[in-house]
């Protein structure tokens, strides 16, 4: 299978055998095609959705995995440890 990723800024596309972590964590980036659905609608930066501190340590858990962590790795962090990672907005949001 092929992913197929485009730059919102540049329009470059790029294919890539399997989903690349480091394009999915950029908000510039997104997969327009691949055996994923394409979302073709709302911005770039659209992905998981961010828990917040509130919510468990699986909820985190989870969106490290969306975000390109390996399960084990963030199932071995803490809850703090994932918010320290994952929890800071660019847009100043929390």
């Amino acid at each position: 299978m092929t992913f197929i990723y485009r730059n919102a800024n540049t329009g470059q596309v790029v294919p890539l055998e399997q989903r690349d972590p480091c394009l999915d964590m950029l908000d510039n980036w997104r997969i327009v095609g691949g055996p994923e659905p394409a979302d073709a609608s709302g911005p770039a930066s659209a992905g998981p959705v961010r828990p917040s501190e509130h919510d468990n340590k699986a909820a985190w858990v989870e969106y490290a995995v969306a975000r390109g962590m390996s399960e084990s790795d963030a199932k071995a962090l803490s809850k703090a440890a994932l918010i320290e990672e994952f929890g800071e907005d660019d847009d100043g949001e929390d």
